[in-house]
Order: C-alpha cells, then sequence, then structure tokens
C-alpha cells in the first residue's frame, strides 16, 4: 500500500480484493462443482423428451396358449405452450374424450411442455381428436394387458397397473422379465417452449418384454375351475380353492381360487377376492393330516396295517379332554382306522410313534416351510417344535388339530405317496423366452426329496384307495380309474380361542389311479353351510375333475361302470 493513501482509500481497496476473491471462489465453484447441474437445468428447459413403453411380455400356457398379452392402444397428450385458446380446446378434447371440461383445461393450463389427457383410448376416441387438428395435440402408442380368459389363473397370473408394472402374482414376480426397458422420444424448444423447426428428432426405441411359458394347461385350470365354482355356490361357501399337479415332478396343471375376480378390471374387485387362497391361506387341516401319522407309523413300523385299535365305541377320554369319533367304533385294524377316519384310534397309534419321531416325518412332508413355488405371498404355516408341545399335543396333531397347512403343502405330501415317497417342489414356470423364442432360462423340476420308502407309499396308496371304495369318501369314486384320497373336516377356532361348532374346512386330497397315478387334486373349501363334511362337500368336486381329466388325457377305464351304494351320512 502506497504511503500517503488514507485510511477510506485503504478500505475500498481492502472490499474490492474481498470481492474480487469472492468471485474467484465462485468462478471455480461454477465451474468444476455446479456445471453438470446447471446444464441439466438448462437442458430441461429446451429439451422434450417422452418415454416410448415397452410392449410387455406374454405369459403362455404350457401349450402356448395365451394367458396375458399386450396390445397397443392410442394415448392422447398436450403440450399447453402451443394451445392458444385453451378454453376452445378444452371444451372440444372433453367432448371427444368424455372427459370433464373443467379437468381438461386444468391441464392445458399447467406450466409444462408435456400433458397426459387421456391414456390407452379407444380407436373412436382416438379418431375424434384426431379430427379436431388442434396444434399441441398429439398421440403416442402405449401398450395396454389384456387377459384373454377374464377370471381364469386370475390368481396365478396377477395383474399389473396402468404403467405396466406388475403388481400381483406371476405379473410381479417375473416383473423385471415381462416389463421390459423403455425407450425414449427426444425434441427440442425455443426460449418460448415452441419446437424447434427442422429439427432432427431423435427416437431411442423400447426394448419389448421376454415371455413366460407356464406349466398350467389351460384346459385343466378351465375345468378345474368350472367345477370349483359349482361347489363353491352350491354349498354357499366362504371360499375354496383346487389345485391339480403332476405327482412327479411338481408341475402345477391348474391353480383355483373362489372367489375370483377379472385381472382385466383388477381394482375393481374387493382385495379378499385377489387373495390367492392355495397358497396364502393356512388352515387346521383336520383328518387330511392322518396321511402323515399313518405314513409315520408304518415307515417307522410302530404299527402294522393289521394291527387293532379299540375305538372305544366314539367317546374316549384322555389326560382330562373327551375325544370323538363321528361314527362309533369298536376294535379296527390300523387300515379301517384311517379308512373310516378314527380319531381315537389315529391317536392311540400316534402314541407308539411319540412326538419326536412324528415331528421328524412332519418335517419331512414339508410341513411348517414353504414350498419354494415362484408366486408372491407363499406361507408357512404353523408347526410347533415337539419342545413347546402339551400333553394333548400328539393326539391332537395326529388328526389334524394344533397344526396349519396351507393347500399346496398337502398337495405336496399327497403327491409324495402318489409318486412312491418323493417329496416334490411345485414348479409353476417352466422357462423365460426372449421375443425371438430362444430360452432365456428354464426352471427345470426340482430333485424330490425322499420321505417315506416306496413299500410304505404303497401300502398308504392301498389304504387311501380303501377310503374311496367303502370308507369316508365313497362320493369321490370313479369307476375303472380307482382313485384314491382322504377326506378332511376341520372346525375352525373362533376368536376366544375354542373350536366352532359352526365354521368348518372341508377337504379332500387324492390321486387317480392308485395304482398310476397320473394327478394329484386338492380340493379345499372354506364354511361350507350346511353340510360340511369333506367327503360330502370337496370329495365330489374332486370326483368330476378327475373324471374329465381322464377323458382329456385319453385314459381308458379298466372295468365297465358298475351301481355303487352312496354313503349313509
Amino acid at each position: 500500500m502506497y504511503k500517503g493513501t488514507t485510511p477510506r482509500i485503504r478500505k475500498v481497496l481492502y472490499a474490492l480484493i474481498l470481492a474480487f476473491a469472492l468471485l474467484v471462489v465462485r468462478l471455480i465453484f461454477v465451474q468444476l462443482g455446479a456445471a453438470k447441474p446447471l446444464s441439466d437445468i438448462a437442458s430441461s428447459q429446451y429439451k422434450l423428451a417422452v418415454s416410448l413403453l415397452p410392449k410387455r411380455g406374454v405369459i403362455y400356457d404350457r401349450n402356448l396358449k395365451e394367458l396375458a398379452i399386450s396390445i397397443n392402444l392410442t394415448s392422447v397428450f398436450a403440450d399447453p405452450f402451443k394451445i392458444k385458446d385453451k378454453e376452445l380446446a378444452a371444451r372440444k378434447l372433453s367432448a371427444a374424450l368424455g372427459a370433464g371440461q373443467a379437468e381438461t383445461y386444468q391441464k392445458l393450463s399447467r406450466e409444462k411442455g408435456f400433458v397426459w389427457l387421456a391414456r390407452r383410448v379407444s380407436p373412436d376416441k382416438a379418431r375424434a381428436v384426431a379430427s379436431l387438428n388442434i396444434k399441441g395435440i398429439d398421440f403416442i402408442k402405449e401398450p395396454q394387458r389384456v387377459y384373454p380368459n377374464g377370471v381364469m389363473a386370475s390368481h396365478a397370473l396377477g395383474f399389473t397397473d396402468i404403467d405396466n408394472n406388475g403388481l400381483e402374482g406371476l405379473e410381479l414376480k417375473f416383473d423385471k422379465y415381462l416389463k421390459g426397458i423403455p425407450g425414449w422420444r427426444y425434441a427440442v424448444r425455443d426460449a418460448k417452449q415452441r419446437e424447434v423447426p427442422g429439427y432432427n428428432y431423435k427416437e431411442i426405441l423400447p426394448v419389448d418384454g421376454d415371455n413366460l411359458v407356464l406349466t398350467i394347461d389351460s384346459m385343466v385350470q378351465a375345468l378345474a375351475e368350472k367345477e370349483l365354482n359349482n361347489g363353491f355356490e352350491k354349498y354357499h361357501a366362504k371360499g375354496g380353492c383346487v389345485i391339480v399337479m403332476d405327482p412327479y415332478t411338481g408341475d402345477i396343471l391348474a391353480l383355483a381360487n373362489r372367489p375370483s375376480y377379472d385381472p382385466n378390471n383388477a381394482q375393481s374387485a374387493p382385495a379378499d377376492y385377489r387373495r390367492n387362497r392355495a397358497i396364502c391361506d393356512f388352515f387346521e387341516p383336520g383328518s387330511s393330516f392322518k396321511i402323515v401319522a399313518a405314513s409315520s407309523l408304518l415307515e417307522e413300523k410302530a404299527v402294522r396295517p393289521g394291527d387293532k385299535f379299540f375305538c372305544e365305541n366314539g367317546e374316549y377320554r384322555w389326560c382330562g379332554h373327551t375325544y370323538h369319533d363321528h361314527t362309533a367304533h369298536g376294535w379296527l385294524a390300523f387300515r379301517d382306522v384311517i379308512k373310516y377316519s378314527s380319531n381315537i384310534g389315529t391317536m392311540k397309534a400316534a402314541q407308539k410313534l411319540g412326538k419326536d419321531r412324528f415331528y421328524k416325518y412332519i418335517k419331512k412332508f414339508g410341513f411348517g416351510e414353504k414350498t419354494g413355488i415362484d408366486l408372491p405371498g407363499e406361507v408357512n404355516g404353523v408347526t410347533r417344535h415337539p419342545g413347546t408341545w402339551s400333553k394333548l399335543s400328539l393326539c391332537s396333531i395326529a388328526m389334524g388339530q394344533e397344526v396349519t397347512v396351507t393347500a399346496i403343502q398337502l398337495a405336496c405330501a399327497i403327491s409324495a405317496l402318489a409318486n412312491g415317497g418323493n417329496l416334490v417342489k411345485p414348479r409353476i414356470v417352466q422357462r423365460i423366452e426372449a421375443c425371438s423364442g430362444h430360452a432365456i432360462q428354464v426352471f427345470e423340476p426340482k430333485k424330490p426329496q425322499r420321505v417315506i420308502s416306496e413299500a410304505t407309499a404303497k401300502e398308504m396308496r392301498d389304504i387311501l384307495r380303501s377310503v374311496v371304495d367303502d370308507g369316508t369318501a365313497q362320493l369321490a369314486e370313479l369307476e375303472g380309474y380307482f382313485p384314491a384320497g382322504k377326506t378332511g373336516t376341520a372346525q375352525k377356532v373362533e376368536p376366544n380361542g375354542v373350536y366352532s361348532h359352526r365354521k368348518f374346512t372341508a377337504s379332500f386330497i387324492g390321486f387317480v389311479p392308485y395304482d398310476n397315478p397320473k394327478f394329484t387334486i386338492v380340493v379345499i373349501m372354506d364354511e361350507p353351510r350346511p353340510i360340511y363334511y369333506g367327503g360330502v362337500v370337496s370329495a365330489p368336486v374332486f370326483k368330476k375333475i378327475a373324471g374329465e381329466l381322464m377323458s382329456y388325457a385319453k385314459i381308458q377305464p379298466k372295468e365297465p361302470p358298475q351301481p355303487r351304494r352312496l354313503p349313509t351320512r
């Protein structure tokens, strides 16, 4: 600083130096730190980008019949900066689109270069808008998800939202494969938000989604849905489900639930209708669970099929609790204990097995664990460790109380008896394919886990055949095809923790033919009324499905039909 300068001049110089230093710092920050954000802001002011949606992949059944497809429909959008008379345009557009004039005017008044007016309109509406010839109104093709068969297999397929994102079922589980990759259409605008004429528009085309090939057979699915619906309506049930499975591969040929919904208009259905009961609902199975107790006892050689048990003429007091049979019996061979579904005979036999060995087989049959089926929402069910069991638990669990299961778990368990003793993992997706048909990923059947020996499985098939022949499931009989299975009638638990005398779960789980099983079929009815026995409510549904399956598979009966007597109850 030169001599003779006054303090005032020095202050001014210092201020100028400080201001210059701050300016230099700001320039460095803008160049190095804020360049990208500021550039993005500038680009957004003069660039217009419109998303181009890909076509969602097709979902096929095992025979390549389309279950879910996408069709291109026209969507209408506006560039409000180009529309001069917004009031007139709103009046004309609202009439053509069937929309509210005030709402349309509000959209046209937004300070944006892109506004949706209507998504996926009908061809007639698109033509009506085009005929108005309003500058600033344009069109774009958008894919619309369509389910050609309506409610059929809706719980397995699921549905999508307006932007083609999977929300339920397979649409959700495999969304990243089905949805594809969006494209973009770019344009340039001037300072008044007008498109620059002559500018070479740039488009990045979308990549369509991959296709899904399922194990489901549309014909089997259709007949399962029909017969389930008939039984559901006949017995005024709260809910119901049917599963048809290949007992050797675990392939799901049909998975049906009631009540149901149309995925083309899923949002109009109550959430309860959209629930996949076959994998999301767990319940006490009742006597259907006796297949686990019986298989365990025979495999461990704790009993033999001919061993006798006294069934106390229908009433048995044990550990301060009274157990009952629906029909009084005296002495019964073990095979007949299962045939007539004696609770008392089953609990007496279970005591020979013990809780630890019994629990081991409960787990081996897959209960208390998810099956791993490729559908969202599957639950475990409840299987408690023996360390928490009471003195009554062994007996109660043996006859299907104090344990909860899912329909898909029961399908796997009964399949193990049908296929010779192996627990299979259910499979609902065969492969993922590119649009070209090239397989991207193949889901081979998983190696099954042995649960019981082939000899025990054969003994169980013979016993379950007698259940249909002259036991509790005579209404499941299909002459010439020899089905086998087990009935179940389970009391539901009331909110106060006691068993209901009004609400029941009726079930029948079985396979056909018993000596060379081709199909496993599970039928569950939730709170049927006024009749609630599994042998009366669910067994006839099994019979009708089994009969149509035999015809569809061109399997001939082994003997001509013979008249049969009907059960007394």
